[in-house]
C-alpha cells in the first residue's frame, strides 16, 4: 500500500486551475521528484502537501490517514526550504533545536538529538556559529539539519540546491542520496534541474502547466517519453527530436530522414516497425538520445537494431570523456554523443551508428507516442 497518496488534487484560484488532478502515490521510504519547468505547478503541489496552501478537490493521505482538514504542525512533516530560514541570531545548534524548543522537549533530549544530526551531517564543529559565519553548502546543511532532528514521516524540500554553485550542487546532491539510503524517510524533492531528478528520485513525476505528464521511475520517464515535452525536458543534451516519414520498402516499414543535397537517410525503426506500420505513409517525431548516436566501435553491441550511415558534420564538441558531434538531419541539428578520440572533423562526413532499438516516435500534432 502506498505510504503517501495524492489523489486527484485539483489546486484553484477563482476560476482558473493552477493544478488539475494531479495523482500520485509513494510507498514508504521513497524519493519522489516533482520536476517541470518554473509555473508548472511543482511547488503549488509541494506546499499542499504540506498544508501552507488549501486544496480546492482531492485528497491528500500520509499512512492511509487523510491530511486535508490538518494544520501543518499535525501533519509530521518537515520541510526544507530553497533560502534555509536560519535564524541569523542563532548558533546552529540553536537554529536546529529551535523546533524541537517548541514543543518543549527537555534539554537533554534536545542536546542528544542535535549531537545525532550533527554527526549525520558532519558539521559538529559548526555547531557554535552563526549562520553568518557559514558558506552556503553549509547554511542548507544546517536547513536539512532543523528537518532531521524532528524525525518526521514525511521530508519536503522546495529547490533546496538552487542558491549553490555548480559543484557545491553536485557535492549536497550527493548528501541527500547519502541521507536518504542512511535515514530510509520518505521524501518529495521539487526542483527544475532534470539531471537532479534522474540522480536522486527513485520515481519522477513531470508536470507541466498543472498537469502531470508521465510518472515512473526515472529510467522509464527517460528512455520511455510519454510524450514530446517529457522526452525534450529530461535529458542533458536533451533528446533528438526528427522529422521522418513512414514508408513501405521490400515489405518492411522503414522511416527515412532528409539529408541536405543527397538522397534520405533510411534507417530500420527496429521493434517499433510493427506499431508503425499503422502510420505508413505519415510524417512521424523520430526521438533518439545523443548516446544513441554514437561511432561505429562505441555502439552498443547488445544492441539488436544498430544501423550505419554516413553523415555530413557540422560541428564537433570536445567535452573530455565524451565527443559531441552535430550533424543535420530532418531539417533539424542532430547531437550524437562519440568516444572522446573519435577522429571526426567538422565539413567532413563520418560513419555514424543509430542503435533504433533506443528509438521512440511521436505524432507531430498530438505530440503524444505512438511507437
Amino acid at each position: 500500500m502506498a505510504f503517501l497518496e495524492i489523489d486527484r488534487l485539483v489546486k484553484r484560484y477563482g476560476a482558473t486551475d493552477i493544478l488539475k488532478g494531479i495523482s500520485l502515490s509513494v510507498e514508504e521510504g521513497g524519493f519522489l521528484v516533482l520536476v517541470g519547468p518554473s509555473g508548472c505547478g511543482k511547488s503549488t503541489l509541494l506546499s499542499m502537501i504540506a498544508g501552507l496552501d488549501s486544496i480546492s478537490e482531492g485528497e491528500v493521505r500520509i499512512a492511509g490517514k487523510r491530511m486535508n482538514e490538518l494544520h501543518p504542525s499535525q501533519r509530521d512533516i518537515a520541510m526544507v526550504f530553497q533560502s534555509y530560514a536560519l535564524y541569523p541570531n542563532m548558533s546552529v545548534a540553536e537554529n536546529i533545536a529551535f523546533g524541537l524548543e517548541m514543543r518543549k522537549v527537555p534539554k537533554a533530549e534536545r542536546d542528544k538529538a542535535v549531537a545525532e544530526v550533527a554527526e549525520i551531517l558532519q558539521m559538529g564543529h559548526l555547531l557554535k556559529r552563526k549562520p553568518s559565519q557559514l558558506s552556503g553548502g553549509q547554511r542548507q546543511r544546517v536547513a536539512m539539519g532543523r528537518a532531521l532532528v524532528r524525525n518526521p514521516q514525511v521530508f519536503l524540500f522546495d529547490e533546496p540546491l538552487s542558491n549553490l554553485d555548480a559543484k557545491l550542487r553536485v557535492d549536497m546532491r550527493t548528501e541527500i542520496k547519502r541521507l536518504h539510503q542512511r535515514m530510509k524517510t520518505t521524501i518529495v524533492y521539487v526542483t527544475h534541474d532534470q539531471i537532479e531528478a534522474m540522480t536522486l528520485a527513485t520515481q519522477i513525476a513531470v508536470l507541466r502547466d498543472g498537469v502531470l505528464q508521465q510518472f515512473g521511475t526515472p529510467a522509464e520517464v527517460y528512455n520511455n517519453p510519454a510524450n514530446v515535452f517529457v522526452a525534450d525536458f529530461m535529458g542533458s543534451p536533451s533528446m533528438n527530436l526528427i522529422p521522418a516519414a513512414v514508408r513501405a520498402e521490400n515489405g518492411k516499414t522503414v522511416v527515412a530522414l532528409q539529408r541536405e543535397g543527397e538522397g534520405d537517410l533510411v534507417l530500420d525503426p527496429g521493434q517499433a516497425g510493427e506499431k508503425l506500420s499503422a502510420v505508413l505513409g505519415k510524417t512521424v517525431l523520430f526521438g533518439i538520445r545523443p548516446e544513441a548516436i554514437t561511432d561505429h566501435d562505441g555502439a552498443d553491441r547488445n544492441a539488436r537494431t544498430l544501423v550505419d550511415a554516413e553523415c555530413q558534420v557540422e560541428v564537433v564538441e570536445p567535452a573530455g570523456s565524451d565527443t559531441f558531434v552535430v550533424a543535420h538531419l530532418g531539417g533539424k541539428h542532430v547531437i550524437a554523443r562519440m568516444r572522446s578520440d573519435v577522429p571526426v572533423r567538422a565539413g567532413h562526413r563520418a560513419p555514424f551508428t543509430f542503435n533504433m532499438d533506443k528509438a521512440v516516435f511521436f505524432d507531430p500534432q498530438t505530440e503524444q507516442r505512438v511507437a
